[in-house]
């Protein structure tokens, strides 16, 4: 079966020209949407701070590069003490080399109280940027609002005009069929009734399978010599509120949402709106329709955009440069064990102190209780009294 036009302007949104009363939106809520819209206009907002946290993001890496710096330094300090005894009984060089420890001291110093400064201003930034993206998500918090608000209003104006008794949704409805040659129109049009029945209900926002038929009426019908049959039927329903019309209204008033897929040619830390989802080459995400702001970053890289979400989609963001040097740089998070060394040449752990005397006395030991046994060996120390009558014998019959 073939149909050439049917009269229902359900781009508009209309029921029918014979019937505009009867609209999903009019026009009045169109300009209340348009309203809105235009009053909640987070596009340059977006932009904005995702600009400043990409820059946070360059911030943090650069205080991991510092971090870096100061492990360097104690692994060179370690070294230069473990030099330190052959140093000394060679008696050569010994200013330059206490120089070296204390330029190490103080490299480190200075960039350990660089770390604090730095971490302090990111952390500071981090609160700054987190604002503004709690500002953009209130305004986006009060579109939702706003247009549920509209939606609520738009249902009730439905569900009052539909409710009355002479609420109708005429449809006029232009097609062709193909017929056999030897069957009459009437037994043609008779048999496609259920057809264009079910065509007509499945394509109105106000019809669905259990739709009253009010009237049905077939105002015009021809058909030539090989069986192609035009007709005109007119149509009257009993139109309701259902699902069809639900779905229409979140679809054009944007609140439903969508499963987004983030792809990368690295394993990047994926953000939407200035919150960290995940990280990897590729994550699924679900994000109401709208504008969101999306973001990628990868090591002192980043990649962002503002994306208007309408449905599912895929966003693809590419790092340039040598990734390979970058992939063999995150193994530094994997921690090795040191391997197996000899006790006499283990190197000791560092000290941030020169020449530290680390001398302690050590507390005398308990001594061992006394035991029927005389082959029981005792160990006694120089200044220790003797506890017992037979550790006083000792002490004084020494040999």
């Amino acid at each position: 079966m073939r149909y050439g036009s049917v009269t229902l302007a359900l781009v508009c949104l209309f029921s029918s020209n014979a019937f505009a009363a009867l609209q999903v939106i009019n026009s009045a809520e169109e300009d209340n949407l348009k309203q809105i819209e235009s009053q909640y206009n987070i596009d340059s907002q977006l932009i904005t701070v995702n600009d400043k946290f990409s820059q946070l993001n360059k911030r943090h890496y650069d205080l991991q590069e510092l971090k870096e710096q100061i492990t360097a330094n104690e692994a060179a300090y370690a070294q230069l003490i473990a030099q330190l005894p052959n140093k000394i009984l060679a008696k050569t060089n010994m200013a330059q080399f206490y120089s070296q420890i204390e330029a190490n001291i103080n490299s480190t110093a200075s960039l350990t109280q660089k770390t604090k400064i730095d971490a302090a201003a990111i952390e500071r930034q981090r609160a700054v940027v987190q604002k503004e993206y709690e500002v953009v998500d209130q305004q986006r918090l009060d579109k939702s609002q706003q247009l549920f608000k509209l939606k609520t209003d738009i249902i009730n104006r439905l569900l009052a005009d539909l409710s009355k008794s002479t609420s109708s949704l005429p449809i006029s409805l232009n097609g062709t069929t193909q017929c056999s040659k030897f069957q009459s129109i009437s037994d043609c049009l008779k048999k496609s009734k259920n057809e264009i029945l079910a065509t007509v209900r499945s394509e109105s926002p106000f019809l669905n399978d259990k739709s009253v038929l009010l009237s049905y009426d077939v105002a015009d019908a021809s058909m030539n010599m090989q069986g192609n049959l035009r007709y005109k039927v007119d149509m009257n329903f009993k139109p309701s509120y259902n699902s069809k019309i639900d779905t229409v209204l979140n679809d054009r008033l944007g609140l439903r949402s969508a499963m987004i897929t983030l792809v990368s040619n690295v394993s990047a830390d994926w953000y939407i709106n200035g919150v960290k989802i995940g990280s990897g080459t590729k994550l699924f995400h679900e994000v109401p329709l709208g504008k969101h702001g999306i973001l990628a970053s990868y090591q002192n890289q980043d990649k962002s955009s503002i994306e208007k979400i309408e449905g599912n989609g895929v966003f693809s963001y590419k790092f340039e440069g040598n990734t390979t040097k970058h992939v063999v740089k995150t193994s530094n998070s994997v921690e090795r064990l040191p391997a197996a060394t000899n006790k006499a040449t283990k190197k000791p752990k560092a000290k941030f102190t020169l020449l530290a005397d680390s001398t302690t006395i050590p507390t005398p030991a308990k001594p061992a209780k006394e035991t029927k046994g005389d082959s029981e060996a005792y160990e006694y120390f120089i200044g220790i009294p003797a506890a017992t009558k037979k550790q006083n014998l000792e002490f004084v019959n020494e040999p």
